[in-house]
């Protein structure tokens, strides 16, 4: 969604700091001169303002993204490493079957580690095979805590991958929000600055808290 104001998010914020301190001490002046700031109007500027407030200023969403992609990143890594431990006992335990050294030598876990939906396949189908060649694996000395950890891990990351992915649409839905309240929260602020202009010429200074920077 896009702005419908001239200025950055902190200039407005700091303009509408100014106006909701001196709202109310300019109330009945300004409501004379326009019906309609009346007291629902101030106390909707109100909570547009704080609601828009609280938002700018709040970081814990983005540290709580990093510390979800990290976490991600972590289990891949630990999922790679097992993957090519266990690689090394399909060698082993089918040392003619070129075709199953093709499914998963070449499966390149190295190059879909930063790809969930690749990482999430290779893991899918590597599994399946452990499933079906435990016994051989096993005869082949493969450990049996690798597989079992590598099935667990892959269940870790899918998980983890979902909840990185709601995490994600929540900021998206909590961002348009905030967007719609600041495109709301100024037109609030038009209609302030319009009707100070009207009713507040004899008082500068007041003018000054209530309108927009004569600048722009």
């Amino acid at each position: 969604m896009m702005n419908n104001y001239p200025y950055s998010e902190n200039e407005l914020l700091e303009i509408a700091s100014k106006f909701n301190k001196h709202l109310k001490g300019h109330f009945d002046t300004l409501k004379n001169a326009c019906p309609r700031i009346d007291q629902n109007f101030i106390y909707r500027f109100k909570a547009l303002f704080y609601e828009a407030r609280i938002h700018h200023s709040t970081r814990d969403k983005e540290q709580n993204t990093q510390e979800l992609k990290l976490d991600l990143i972590h289990l891949a890594e630990r999922a790679r490493s097992l993957f090519l431990t266990i690689r090394f006992y399909i060698q082993k335990a089918f040392p003619y079957d070129y075709k199953m050294w093709e499914a998963y030598e070449y499966c390149e876990i190295e190059k879909v580690i930063n790809d969930y939906t690749s990482l999430s396949a290779c893991l899918e189908g590597f599994i399946k095979l452990i499933n079906e060649k435990r016994h051989e694996l096993i005869t082949a000395n493969c450990p049996e805590n690798s597989m079992i950890e590598i099935i667990e891990l892959s269940k870790q990351i899918n998980d983890k991958h979902d909840e990185l992915t709601n995490h994600l649409k929540k900021i998206e839905k909590s961002n348009k929000t905030h967007q719609t309240n600041l495109n709301e929260l100024f037109k609030l602020m038009e209609i302030v600055n319009e009707t100070a202009l009207k009713c507040l010429q004899n008082e500068p200074e007041t003018l000054k808290v209530l309108t927009f920077p004569s600048q722009l």
